[in-house]
């Protein structure tokens, strides 16, 4: 794993070891202050994480007074103890190994819907807030989808068109599509190791903080936005550029009417259940930064990744179920992008990956994708292993190259991990489409469904009403417990397959995923039940 050669072990470099800010006041050599130039680097990064509202102005994104909704807790001790090989290497490293050579602050994993492994150190703990750097950018690229999904954004739409102050930056001909994939051609450098680069003005664009004596560029990051110039031609390659998520901030806003702290709040944030309002740092002018300034606590944004693992319905099966975001906008980010665009940009830790609506598509065999940020920051979804990781990180390595070797074959290991110790082998997770009821098959354009929840509770769709039921299994068979649905009239036709499939659930005995992906449930008598994901 690649990091700075003279860089502090994780043990070494804890804020809590080192002194930051600590004592009324602290004494000399241990005060942070936005104003020093070295705030936001190693060592003091470890500390500055998870105090960026003391250190610069911020935006509230209100969790609501609905109350925080229960994370089921089931810890599995035996994670710490998985293993896996780094890439490129030929040790193996375990899962509490990999903790510390990540310099993780803290991370959680989501089994089924139940927390079965949580673990903090540094500066954070379970109530404190940490910056997600550029996961902040998949949040903005959530919305975009969701208007997408809704109608209310044209994907195709020319930026200028929406945003006229961008008319004539390198935006203006660029489609709301190649905003959201980051295919966009600008004449921006993100190469932070180049003090020339582009991005050191736009940071300079977005400081809350007065200018220098004789500055006289832009003052906000909408302002820097209208100076972008263009090279090369729209839709051609992948080019991750965080000014492509304050693009489609600007966007979003002007879309809404609302800036993207208040419509995150009253889309998703207040929705799910969080336990704490979040925050986005913000420029002079008071407008949230769209592509890094997003922070909140492990625990909230984990019920955020479960809400994207249940294709954005939350509480599905039970009274108070409902759909956050549209399924269609996680649907357009898990098929992911051109994955021949991306191979071009060179990262070569993710071979055969895309990008879409602002997340990172690993088009492995378990669908797996995620939202990344510097420093180590994740958003881990797996749908096939049912599994959600969020880890918050101050690796002194800013690239996600320097934890990627240990990260990525970590998370496959504890999915296999997971999935060995399943007893429902595959059953729980996404919703099974019924196609064929005892050899019947199913009336077209009807969709009976079954969703069998970690908790033990049976949902779906009967045809017409709701299913309302439990379930256990053991090894290879599963009891169906008595059936109840809600109670809405239909077409007799309708009623009838419906009665057909009410009746034969309790008297499944097993189940099976046959080599297509189809689920078959056999009942006493040998009738059947297919289903596919």
């Amino acid at each position: 794993m690649a990091q700075q050669a003279d860089a502090l072990s994780a043990d070494a470099s804890n804020p809590v070891t080192m002194g930051w800010m600590q004592g009324f006041p602290p004494p000399a050599d241990k005060v942070i202050r936005f104003t020093d130039a070295d705030y936001f680097a190693f060592p003091k990064l470890r500390w500055t994480v998870c105090h960026f509202r003391e250190l610069m102005p911020s935006v509230g994104v209100d969790n609501g007074a609905d109350g925080a909704r229960e994370l089921p807790v089931a810890l599995d001790p035996s994670i710490d103890a998985v293993s896996f090989t780094p890439l490129g290497g030929d040790a193996p490293m375990t899962w509490d190994e990999a903790f510390d050579a990540n310099y993780t602050d803290g991370i959680i994993v989501l089994h089924h819907g139940r927390v079965v492994y949580e673990r903090y150190d540094g500066c954070l703990d379970q109530t404190t807030l940490h910056g997600a750097m550029s996961v902040t950018k998949s949040l903005t690229g959530l919305l975009g989808e969701m208007l997408v999904a809704e109608g209310a954004l044209d994907e195709t739409a020319r930026v200028g068109d929406i945003i006229p102050e961008l008319q004539s930056s390198a935006f203006g001909d660029a489609t709301v599509a190649e905003l959201l994939e980051m295919t966009t051609a600008l004449d921006y450098s993100e190469d932070y190791a180049d003090p020339d680069a582009e991005v050191w003005a736009y940071a300079a664009a977005g400081s809350p903080l007065p200018q220098a004596e004789g500055y006289s560029g832009p003052r906000s990051y909408f302002e820097f936005l209208e100076t972008v110039r263009k090279s090369g031609t729209h839709g051609a390659a992948f080019g991750y550029k965080t000014i492509n998520a304050d693009a489609l901030g600007w966007v979003i806003a002007r879309t809404t009417g609302q800036s993207v702290a208040a419509i995150l709040s009253e889309r998703i944030w207040r929705r799910i259940g969080t336990e704490r309002e979040a925050f986005y740092t913000v420029d002079s002018i008071g407008m949230p930064f769209a592509g890094g300034g997003f922070n909140a606590t492990l625990r909230d944004l984990a019920r955020f990744g479960q809400l994207m693992l249940d294709e954005g319905r939350l509480g599905e099966g039970r009274a108070d179920d409902m759909q956050i975001v549209p399924k269609a906008a996680i649907e357009r980010i898990r098929q992911g992008g051109d994955a021949e665009k991306f191979a071009a940009a060179g990262y070569d830790l993710l071979p055969g990956w895309s990008y879409r609506g602002m997340w990172w598509i690993s088009h492995d065999d378990h669908g797996a994708y995620a939202a990344r940020g510097v420093h180590g920051q994740t958003i881990w979804i797996d749908p096939t292993a049912d599994m959600v990781i969020v880890r918050f990180a101050s690796n002194p390595v800013a690239a996600n190259a320097a934890s990627d070797p240990t990260s990525l074959p970590a998370y496959r290991a504890l999915a296999d991990h997971l999935m060995a110790g399943d007893d429902t082998a595959g059953l729980t997770g996404e919703e099974w489409v019924i196609e064929d009821i005892a050899g019947a098959g199913v009336i077209d354009n009807t969709q009976p469904s079954l969703l069998f929840l970690a908790d033990g509770s049976l949902a779906g769709s009967a045809t017409c009403n709701r299913i309302i039921g439990s379930y256990r299994v053991e090894g290879e068979r599963v009891t169906i417990e008595p059936v109840g649905t809600t109670m809405m009239a239909c077409p007799e036709a309708l009623m009838d397959q419906e009665r057909k499939l009410l009746d034969l659930l309790p008297t499944v005995e097993s189940f099976g995923i046959d080599d297509t992906g189809a689920l078959i449930l056999t009942t006493a008598d040998g009738e059947r039940i297919t289903a596919r994901r």
